[in-house]
């Protein structure tokens, strides 16, 4: 019998030991070797239709693929491999063992990775597998290749229709932030984006629920995921808008939104350096949630000086606080502590001239500008 998910060396999963030709029984070489061929076609699943290249890397949809076969087929082939829980990584022998900056400068071959995931399991936590098992083999040494390998992984789902994988990795991330608000666990792992991520969009949800306001400016809304929640569980909120300077996520939000109904929702280009937000308007409420750490701090008091001019009742701002030092292959420039984000906060007033700010520990640290002074107090 032949496994579906057999490649490279699909014959071993075949056993024609069993098969006797005797004369006049019906059976031939000719008659074997044909049903063979049929069912190889019938069956086998090739690397090719499961991969997808992004920049010098090569994803490979490995779910349920013959394992041993791959890896005996990559070694025959020339290649080095290193497999960690989650994935394979392969290059060939003839080029450094390490993945450094000299390898992509100094020869153009590409890194072949391997994932196990079930097409169910792609969701936001990719990211924090990617950088846990595959930091250490200097493959992200930039967010432009942790973006490569990532995307990778991704579109490897579907090689042919890249958007349909993106899709489905959206519709598995917005289920699941969907259960973890309506179930927070008692402790969020912040090392899991999803935790975090769903961990803050309900505390931003708590402040809009509680406090005035029918309009929502989510800035650097990366995938958009916050507008689609905000939009479905505040149904006072008529204008929710996501910005960011990268837009590649949003034809597929905008294919949520849809789907969803959600006709108050937009997704805009803007640079956050520039006045672009500005011409957007005023909103009630405008967020950032574990963005300013992508910038220098001189970058980030330019950023919120164009906030300031469009907030009209609170700024929320949310920041990692990791240690020792930024991790550059998220794009991370600046480290924060609760005495900084209440430095930015007094900042933030002082540029005002009014108002009132709270900080808090959220997954990270939380901080609550309210430009009219009136703080909401709301259970935790």
């Amino acid at each position: 019998m032949v496994s579906r998910y057999s490649t490279l060396y699909p014959f071993q999963d075949i056993n024609v030991s069993s098969a006797v030709i005797r004369s006049g029984t019906g059976w031939s070489l000719f008659n074997l070797c044909n049903i063979f061929a049929q069912t190889l076609m019938k069956h086998i699943v090739t690397l090719q239709e499961r991969s997808h290249r992004t920049g010098n890397i090569i994803g490979v949809n490995a779910y349920r693929i013959n394992r041993a076969a791959l890896y005996q087929g990559l070694l025959n082939q020339g290649y080095e491999i290193q497999e960690t829980p989650h994935f394979l990584i392969a290059l060939n022998e003839s080029v450094p063992t390490r993945f450094t900056d000299a390898f992509y400068s100094d020869y153009q071959s590409s890194i072949l990775v391997a994932h196990w995931f079930a097409p169910s399991e792609i969701d936001a936590n990719l990211g924090q597998y990617v950088m846990s098992e595959l930091k250490a083999f200097g493959l992200l040494s930039t967010p432009e290749r942790f973006g490569e390998v990532f995307g990778a992984i991704v579109m490897s789902l579907s090689p042919r229709e890249p958007e349909r994988a993106w899709r489905l990795y959206g519709n598995n991330t917005l289920i699941r932030y969907s259960v973890l608000i309506d179930n927070p666990p008692s402790m969020p792992n912040t090392d899991f984006p999803l935790d975090v991520f769903a961990t803050l969009y309900k505390r931003v949800c708590e402040v809009q629920v509680e406090s005035e306001g029918t309009s929502l400016l989510d800035a650097g809304c990366s995938f958009g995921s916050l507008p689609l929640v905000v939009a479905e569980r505040v149904p006072s909120l008529t204008r929710v808008v996501g910005v960011d300077i990268e837009t590649s996520s949003f034809p597929t939000v905008q294919f949520f939104a849809a789907k969803r109904h959600l006709t108050n929702v937009q997704f805009q280009r803007a640079n956050l350096l520039t006045d672009e937000v500005e011409q957007l308007g005023q909103f009630d409420t405008v967020t950032i949630l574990h963005v300013l750490e992508h910038f220098t701090e001189e970058e980030m008091y330019e950023v919120l000086s164009h906030l300031l001019q469009v907030v009209q009742k609170r700024l929320i701002i949310a920041v990692p606080y990791e240690e020792d030092e930024p991790e550059e292959a998220y794009g991370h420039k600046q480290l924060f502590t609760p005495t900084k984000l209440e430095t930015v906060g007094r900042w933030c007033v002082e540029r005002l001239g009014h108002g009132m700010f709270e900080v808090e520990e959220c997954v990270g640290g939380l901080l609550v500008v309210y430009v009219d002074g009136s703080i909401i107090k709301i259970d935790k």
